[in-house]
């Protein structure tokens, strides 16, 4: 039995990345989101440079507020007037293509996050891994292969 091969995070990455710009209204990132059914959104620049990210929570808090008395309508009004620029977080953990998946598990572990921008060198946004990836990954490896007799 020889060596396990080490898996490279660009086997298990989405490559077709939903983003947005840091002057997308909130509205409509919401609106990404829910229709594409993503829980995070790299924010790039004109250069496709990453610049952040935001996630569903990003926008949900800043929607809710416990001291605000709004219909849901009002809400998504409240959220068009702002921008992903103004609640993205800045300070993104990512990893590169190249990398070995457990290494993007045990950042996202340490880190506390769902999901891993994957950047090239030139810190363009090239993918997006993900904890659903990872696992969806674990389960392929773990689950019986049915033999035929």
């Amino acid at each position: 039995m020889g060596t396990p091969r080490v898996t490279p995070v660009s086997e298990l990455m989405t490559r077709d990345v939903i983003t947005v710009r840091p002057d997308t209204p909130l509205d409509e990132a919401l609106g990404l989101m829910l229709n594409n059914h993503v829980r995070r959104l790299p924010v790039v620049d004109e250069a496709g440079r990453l610049v952040g990210i935001v996630s569903d929570r990003d926008v949900r808090l800043a929607a809710d507020s416990p001291f605000l008395q709004e219909t849901p309508e009002e809400a998504v009004e409240h959220l068009a007037q702002h921008t992903v620029g103004e609640i993205m977080h800045t300070a993104v953990h990512t990893i590169e293509a190249e990398a070995p998946v457990v290494e993007a598990a045990k950042l996202m572990r340490v880190a506390r996050v769902g999901g891993l921008p994957v950047v090239n060198d030139a810190g363009n946004l090239v993918g997006i891994i993900t904890r659903s990836d990872l696992i969806d990954h674990l389960i392929r490896l773990l689950e019986p292969v049915e033999t035929t007799t």
